[in-house]
């Protein structure tokens, strides 16, 4: 499949390598018709300079908006939600609200833009790279563009049509080209595990406005696990490869304007604490996902105890409340993680 370049307006200066093959970039300057998206203060740091996305950026078959995203979601109570314990959804909560949305209606959609506790978001998903990543929207939505890099999401903004990577957050061609979306923290669980700690969250509804299959996955299956998500290949070319792990092995990973790391998420639930030089990850049993903080390069203490909590200088903490850096955690599949950050500190 032939790898294309978008020709978008704007660019963006590469402030230079930082570390080992790491890139950042200097953040735009304001100007008339930016100001509607919400950015993050300090953009993420990158495995590769911008350009290089854009030149690896290549079609996935559909045509921008060709995977309608849901503008104008509907929703039900967790009552009248038709929904498998074991079935995958993700996770928001946001200012006393708390919203499900499952994985066989994000399968056939990828994005959700959507209101919850009163902040403008957009709910993504890649089944490719399994990635649910959110992100402030401001007064614009999103959309998929049908582009991918690394078999990773492309999303564009409907007020600039810049092209944003999914996973890194980060514009690749256009206006926003090197800017970094303010991102939320969403969570890929199960509806069991989201319901028992989220007893009144409303759950997406089936009534998207468009006619699809929700039984079915085209990739494959979660619930059991099997076809694409239990195959150790991918369907597209990637800029970085790795047999470390199984490529479909989950890690969660984060990454700050800095560096970057990752934690193998069975590791981390048998150990339930680890750390690498600059990050510490812990394992939250409820929702069997990781949460992640900075350490910036000091030791930190902190304990699992037996009810799930942690300790930290003598006091108990849930596994998202220690008083210390958090950096946004994405749960992937590990062949996506290394393809965009190769030099990712890891235990």
């Amino acid at each position: 499949m032939g790898m294309t370049r978008m020709q978008l307006a704007g660019s963006v200066a590469i402030a230079g390598a930082v570390g080992l093959g790491l890139y950042q970039v200097a953040p735009a300057s304001d100007g008339e018709g930016l100001a509607s998206l919400p950015m993050a203060e300090n953009p993420y740091v990158m495995g590769d300079p911008v350009e290089a996305y854009a030149d690896f950026m290549m079609s996935g078959g559909p045509p921008p908006d060709g995977i309608p995203a849901i503008d104008a979601p509907e929703f039900v109570d967790a009552e009248e939600a038709d929904l498998d314990p074991g079935e995958m959804v993700i996770g928001f909560y946001n200012n006393g609200q708390a919203r499900a949305y499952p994985q066989l209606i994000l399968v056939h959609h990828e994005i959700v833009n959507d209101e919850v506790g009163g902040l403008n978001v957009a709910i993504t998903y890649c089944p490719l790279t399994a990635t649910a990543q959110g992100f402030e929207r401001g007064d614009t939505t999103f959309g998929v563009s049908g582009q991918l890099v690394n078999s990773n999401l492309v999303m564009f903004d409907r007020e600039t049509e810049s092209y944003f990577g999914q996973i890194l957050a980060t514009g690749i061609s256009g206006e926003h080209e090197g800017r970094t979306l303010q991102e939320v923290n969403l969570i890929w669980t199960t509806w069991e595990r989201w319901h028992s700690q989220h007893p009144d969250t409303e759950v997406l509804s089936e009534r998207t406005g468009h006619l699809r299959n929700y039984s079915r996955d085209p990739y494959g299956s979660y619930n059991p696990l099997g076809g694409y998500y239990a195959e150790n290949r991918t369907m597209f070319p990637l800029m970085h490869d790795s047999n470390e792990y199984h490529k479909k092995e989950m890690v969660v990973g984060a990454r700050n304007h800095e560096r970057s790391a990752y934690f193998v998420l069975t590791e981390l639930a048998q150990e339930r604490v680890q750390s690498t030089e600059n990050f510490l990850a812990v394992y939250d049993p409820l929702l069997e996902t990781g949460f992640i903080y900075l350490t910036h390069g000091e030791e930190v203490d902190v304990t699992p105890l037996d009810d799930g909590t942690y300790e930290y200088e003598g006091e108990s903490y849930g596994p998202d409340e220690l008083p210390l850096d958090p950096v946004i955690p994405v749960e992937a599949f590990h062949f996506a993680w290394h393809a965009f950050y190769p030099d990712s500190e890891h235990p």
